[in-house]
């Protein structure tokens, strides 16, 4: 993580209370010294980050509406600084986090970075802790104040460049728990103006990659691979007939019962561009038990398995797929076809 650009404010609200009076912005009027202080602090929200994102999107292009992607397209085209283009930010997170009645004083931090060669914007809400701390001249204890980053909950990160072009999704963010808890962060979602990506043949594809990538990773021989990609087909069909959502993390625990957040550990630690929760496609799931192909005036279909027991053999020396023990109808047609006999002969 490399900083080019961080800043933060306060958002001062006291629990229990709501309506404009109710929050106080304490911005700050100039940007953060990068120094180890800060990158231990960045580093640590984006390491947490990685494993907690689960949302995927984009920003609402309303701009009488969703009024953050607007101050996001002027800070980047120029128009503003990025002290501005915080300020202006935190209006609209304090002006939706006074609506909600027990959120509480709350820190968002700023970071415009660069990671493995990408241009990014990190916006995370921090909350401060109490713990006990010590003089360093007297040893004597005394009360202190930390971010409490273990419990973060508010974080948006959007790639810029994707952003720029439009290249879908680029907005990832956390969206923490279900029910309730997870409505208690809708106001910086809502703030930021993030739409969720629903697609869900783009979603199902992911999935299924990061399954692939997953076996390989672990080292899982044919047999063990081809299991696994018949849970998750089972899974993704059991979930669609009952009209009910992809849950990675449920997913995770059916493909490997004994260590079950080894797989959704993955797919954060890599970045798997997919929502913890998603719609299966049929057409993108079906392919982990059936292939289908058509090239030219041939249309071939077979199931995996059909591989495994080698009715469908793929020869690379000569680039060409054998079918083993065809039905005895299809090879008296494709004799009568060439003009044979059914000894071979013409």
């Amino acid at each position: 993580m490399e900083i080019q650009q961080s800043i933060i404010h306060g958002i001062i609200k006291d629990k229990d209370t709501s309506g404009a009076d109710s929050v106080t912005i304490k911005p700050r009027i100039e940007l953060l010294s990068i120094d180890d202080r800060l990158i231990t602090l960045g580093n640590d929200i984006l390491k947490l980050y990685g494993k907690l994102s689960n949302g995927y999107g984009m920003l609402g292009d309303n701009y009488d509406v969703h009024r953050f992607p607007k101050f996001l397209d002027s800070y980047i085209g120029s128009e503003e600084d990025f002290i501005v283009f915080s300020n202006n930010t935190i209006s609209v997170i304090s002006e939706l986090m006074s609506q909600q009645r027990f959120s509480t004083t709350s820190y968002p931090v700023f970071f415009r970075y660069t990671n493995q060669g990408n241009d990014w914007l990190l916006i995370a809400v921090l909350k401060l802790k109490e713990g006990v701390g010590i003089d360093e001249e007297t040893l004597d204890l005394n009360d202190s104040l930390s971010f409490d980053v273990s419990d973060l909950r508010e974080a948006a990160r959007i790639d810029i460049e994707k952003w720029k072009v439009n290249q879908q999704p680029y907005l990832s963010f956390i969206k923490r728990g279900s029910g309730s808890d997870s409505e208690s962060s809708r106001y910086f979602r809502d703030a930021l103006s993030c739409l969720e990506y629903t697609d869900a043949k783009y979603n199902t594809d992911t999935a299924v990659k990061a399954v692939d990538d997953y076996c390989n990773s672990q080292n899982y021989d044919a047999q063990k691979k081809q299991s696994l990609r018949a849970r998750m087909y089972e899974y993704c069909k059991e979930k669609k007939d009952a009209d009910e959502p992809v849950n990675l993390t449920s997913l995770s625990a059916m493909l490997n019962d004994q260590e079950p957040e080894s797989f959704i550990n993955f797919v954060r630690e890599n970045n798997y561009e997919v929502s913890e929760t998603f719609s299966p496609s049929p057409a993108s799931y079906k392919r982990l038990q059936r292939l289908s192909k058509r090239f030219g005036t041939i249309s071939l279909g077979f199931d995996v398995d059909d591989l495994y027991s080698e009715r469908v053999v793929y020869n690379s020396e000569d680039n060409s797929i054998v079918l083993r023990n065809p039905p005895t109808e299809l090879v008296t047609e494709i004799k009568r076809a060439k003009g044979e006999s059914e000894n071979g002969n013409e």
